[in-house]
C-alpha cells in the first residue's frame, strides 16, 4: 500500500457530518432509509447514538434536492437549543402548557420556512408580496439576523411573551399572536400551485437537551407539529431524527405519547451483513482495491495467525464486532485505529493483535471521558469505577454493594471531595449513580435485555439483591474484566445510549440524603428522653461534614468511664483549618460534647475543660439546640473567657442549625471548601472578638 493511506481515519470519520465524501459513494441503504424514501408512514427516525441518523439526514437532503424539491434542513448547535430553551422556559408552568406552546411555535417556524419556499418560486412570489399578513410576517422573520431556525424562533418567542405575564393566558392568545390561521389558510390555498414538494428535515434536537419536563415538552411539541403537517398537506413532508432514549424520556412525561407519537416512529437497526457491507465498501473505496465481492475485499486486508486468532472471512469480521455494540460508529472507529496500527508497522493486512490493541485504546478513552464528564456532579466517580477493576462484567446487586462498600473502607488515598461524596451516597447511592451515567445496566426479565441509562434517571424500579447488573461492554477491556468480548446474542440484550451528555443521578441522591438528615432534626424533641437521638444525628452529620478532615469517628469511645466523651474523631490535618487547630491548640483527638437542650450552663463548660488534656489538646466543641451559634452575652461568654484565660483552653459552641446549614452546602460538590472557610471564620471570631470583650455580667 502507498504511504498516503497511513492516516488515522482510513475508513472515514465516525461522525457523519464530517464525512460527506464517504457518504456520497459508500452509503448503505437500510430498511429505515427505504421506508422514508418510499412512503410517508413515519415522521420520526429513532436510533442509538452512532447508528447513522445523521447519515440518513444528509442522504435524504441530497436525494430530495437532486429531485428538484425544496428542502429545509434544520440542524441546530447546542448553544442555539440552550438559548431557545431559556427563552421558551416562560411557558414552564406545566407540561401540557409547555408542550402546546412548543407545538404552536415550531409549527409557526415551519410555516415561515415554507413561505420562504413560496417567495423563491416565481409563480408564488407575487402572491406572497400582495398578501399584507404574509408579507409582514415573512419580512419580520427574515429580518431576524440569526440564520438558525431555533435562534429565529427564540427571538420570535421573546417578542411575543412581552405582551403577557401569565404563560397560560399567553398560550390562549398564541395562535392569534402568531397569525397561524391566516398563514395556514394561505399555504393550503397556494400549495397546489407549487410544482415541487417541500421537505423539512430536523436533526440534532438532542443538542443541549435536558431530561426534564420542559425538555420533553419541546421535543414532543416539535414532533406533534411535524406529524400535523404531514397529515394536513400532501406536498409537505417533515422528517425528525431523534435518539431513542430521549423519545423514552418523552414517553415518561407525556400521557398522550402512545396515541400521538408512538405510531409515527421508525427505528434504525443494523445486522451483521449490513455492517459487513458498510465496512468492506469503505475499505474498497479508501484503498482503491476495485473488487466487487465483500468477502474478497475483507480477505484482501486481513490475515489469520493460528487457532483463536483467525480474522479472515465473515467469522473473522464477527470477532471485530465483539468489541463493539454492533453499530456503524463503533466498527468504523475500531477499524480506523486497527488499520493505523497495521500500516504504521508497514503491514498491509490486519491481524488480531491490531484489533485488540485498538479495542483497548477505545475502551480506555471512553472510561477517561466518563470520569472527566461526570466528576463535577459525581466527585466519587473515579474510585467508584476503579472499584470494578479486575472483577467480572456481570454480578448480582448484593455482590456489587458488598464489593463497593469493602473497596471504599479499605482504600486510603481518597481526596476530600471523594470522601464526602461517598459518605453521602453510600454503596447503594454509588450503584444508582453509576446506573444513571450508563456505567452499569440492570437486567429486565420482561424484555430479556440489560437497560442502560445516560439521562440521570432513577431505575424504573428498586434494585433487588438478586437482580443482575452488567458493566457497560465498552469499559470491559479498560477495566481488565474477566469477560472482554461481546457476542451478537449479548449485544441484542443491551438497550444502550452511549455518550448522552446530560446530568447524573448522583446530585439527586446526595440532596435526598441531606434533606432527610436536615428534616430529621425537627423530629428530635429537646430533653433527656431524646438525647441519644440527637447524639446519633450529630454523629452522622459530623461524619459527613468533616469526612475528609477527620477520621475514625466514635460515639462514646470510652463507654461507661467517669469522663465519657460523646463524640471523638482523629484530626488528620487534611486542610488548613485543621492544621491550624493542631498547631495552635495541640488537638489530635477532637472532642464534640452533645447537649440536647437550648441553654448551656457553666457545668457543661467545666465538664468540657476537664476533657481537654494530652492528645485532646486545648480546643473542643459543645453542640446544643441553642438559637445562637455563639456564646450568649453575659454568664456564658464569661465562662468561655474564664476557661481560656485561666486554663488556655478554647471551647467553641456550635448549634444544630449551624451544622444543618453546613450540611446543606454539601448539596453542591463545588461548595465543599465552604465548610473549611466557615470553621476558620468561627475560630477567628472567637480569638478576635469574644475572648477580648469585657464581661457581659451586670454589676451589683
Amino acid at each position: 500500500m502507498q504511504s498516503k493511506t497511513i492516516r488515522a481515519s482510513l475508513l472515514g470519520d465516525q461522525i457523519a457530518e464530517n464525512d460527506k465524501d464517504n457518504l456520497k459513494v459508500n452509503f448503505i441503504e437500510t430498511a429505515a432509509y427505504r421506508t422514508l424514501i418510499e412512503s410517508k408512514d413515519a415522521t420520526v427516525v429513532i436510533g442509538r447514538r452512532g447508528t447513522g441518523k445523521s447519515a440518513i439526514f444528509y442522504k435524504l437532503n441530497e436525494v430530495w434536492r437532486n429531485q428538484k424539491n425544496y428542502t429545509i434542513s434544520i440542524s441546530p448547535e447546542d448553544q442555539e437549543t440552550i438559548f431557545f430553551r431559556k427563552i421558551f422556559s416562560f411557558f414552564n408552568s406545566s407540561y401540557s402548557t409547555a408542550r402546546a406552546a412548543s407545538k404552536l411555535f415550531v409549527k409557526y417556524g415551519f410555516y415561515l420556512e415554507i413561505l420562504n419556499a413560496f417567495a423563491r418560486d416565481y409563480k408564488l412570489k407575487e402572491i406572497c408580496n400582495n398578501d399584507m399578513v404574509i408579507f409582514r410576517e415573512l419580512n419580520d422573520w427574515n429580518k431576524l439576523h440569526q440564520s438558525s431556525f431555533f435562534m429565529r424562533l427564540a427571538l420570535k418567542i421573546k417578542e411575543v411573551i412581552k405582551r403577557h405575564e401569565d404563560p397560560d393566558i399567553a398560550l390562549g392568545y398564541l395562535s392569534f399572536d402568531l397569525k397561524l390561521q391566516d398563514i395556514e389558510k394561505f399555504i393550503d390555498k397556494n400549495l397546489p400551485k407549487k410544482r415541487d414538494n417541500i421537505y423539512i428535515l430536523v436533526d440534532k434536537l438532542d443538542e443541549g437537551y435536558e431530561n426534564d419536563e420542559i425538555g420533553a415538552a419541546i421535543v414532543s411539541g416539535t414532533i406533534l407539529s411535524g406529524v400535523e403537517l404531514n397529515k394536513k398537506f400532501e406536498k409537505i413532508r417533515v422528517v425528525i431524527f431523534q435518539r431513542d432514549n430521549i423519545i423514552r424520556s418523552v414517553a415518561r412525561y407525556d400521557d398522550d405519547y402512545t396515541r400521538n407519537i408512538e405510531g409515527e416512529l421508525i427505528r434504525i437497526h443494523w445486522d451483521v451483513r449490513q455492517l459487513f457491507n458498510l465496512v468492506t465498501k469503505r475499505i474498497n473505496s479508501s484503498l482503491e482495491l476495485k473488487l466487487e465481492n465483500s468477502r474478497k475485499i475483507w480477505e484482501r486486508v486481513t490475515a489469520d495467525q493460528g487457532l483463536g486468532n483467525e480474522l479472515r472471512g465473515e467469522d473473522g469480521f464477527k470477532k471485530c464486532l465483539q468489541f463493539t455494540l454492533y453499530r456503524p460508529r463503533d466498527i468504523i472507529s475500531l477499524l480506523n485505529k486497527a488499520f493505523y496500527q497495521s500500516l504504521s508497522e508497514t503491514r498491509d493486512t490486519l491481524i488480531m493483535r491490531d484489533i485488540e490493541a485498538a479495542a483497548k485504546m477505545i475502551s480506555k478513552a471512553r472510561l477517561d471521558d466518563l470520569q472527566k464528564e461526570y466528576y463535577t456532579i459525581f466527585p466519587s466517580i473515579k474510585p467508584s469505577v476503579n472499584a470494578f477493576m479486575g472483577t467480572t462484567s456481570k454480578m448480582s446487586v448484593s455482590v456489587v454493594l458488598n464489593h463497593v462498600e469493602k473497596y471504599f473502607t479499605t482504600i486510603n488515598n481518597l481526596n476530600e471531595k471523594e470522601k464526602v461524596d461517598y459518605g453521602l451516597l453510600g454503596a447503594d447511592g454509588v450503584l444508582r449513580a453509576l446506573y444513571s451515567v450508563g456505567f452499569v445496566g440492570i437486567y429486565d426479565k420482561q424484555s430479556n435485555i440489560f437497560t442502560f441509562c445516560h439521562d440521570g434517571r432513577n431505575p424504573d424500579r428498586e434494585f433487588r439483591e438478586n437482580d443482575n447488573v452488567l458493566i457497560h461492554p465498552c469499559y470491559w477491556i479498560a477495566l481488565n474484566l474477566s469477560k472482554n468480548a461481546l457476542s451478537p446474542d449479548d449485544a441484542e440484550q443491551i438497550n444502550d445510549e452511549y455518550e448522552i451528555q446530560v446530568t447524573s443521578l448522583a446530585p439527586e441522591l446526595r440532596s435526598q440524603k441531606i434533606g432527610q438528615l436536615i428534616s430529621a432534626l425537627v423530629e428530635i424533641e429537646d430533653g433527656k428522653d431524646c438525647a441519644s437521638d440527637f447524639e446519633n444525628w450529630c454523629f452522622n452529620v459530623l461524619k459527613l461534614i468533616f469526612s475528609s478532615h477527620l477520621d475514625n469517628f466514635e460515639l462514646h469511645p470510652n463507654g461507661f468511664a467517669t469522663q465519657r466523651r460523646d463524640i471523638v474523631a482523629t484530626n488528620i490535618e487534611a486542610s488548613a483549618v485543621w492544621k491550624r487547630i493542631r498547631a495552635d491548640y495541640g488537638v489530635r483527638q477532637v472532642v464534640f460534647e452533645v447537649k440536647n437542650f437550648k441553654e448551656v450552663s457553666s457545668a457543661e463548660y467545666r465538664q468540657m475543660s476537664t476533657y481537654l488534656a494530652r492528645n485532646y489538646g486545648s480546643l473542643g466543641f459543645i453542640i446544643s439546640k441553642s438559637e445562637l451559634n455563639e456564646p450568649k452575652s453575659g454568664a456564658e461568654l464569661d465562662w468561655c473567657k474564664e476557661i481560656f484565660n485561666e486554663q488556655k483552653k478554647l471551647i467553641i459552641k456550635l448549634n444544630a442549625k449551624f451544622l444543618a446549614s453546613m450540611l446543606s452546602k454539601l448539596r453542591t460538590p463545588e461548595k465543599y471548601d465552604v465548610i473549611d472557610k466557615n470553621l476558620a471564620k468561627l475560630i477567628d471570631t472567637y480569638e478576635r472578638n469574644y475572648l477580648s470583650q469585657k464581661s457581659g455580667r451586670k454589676t451589683k
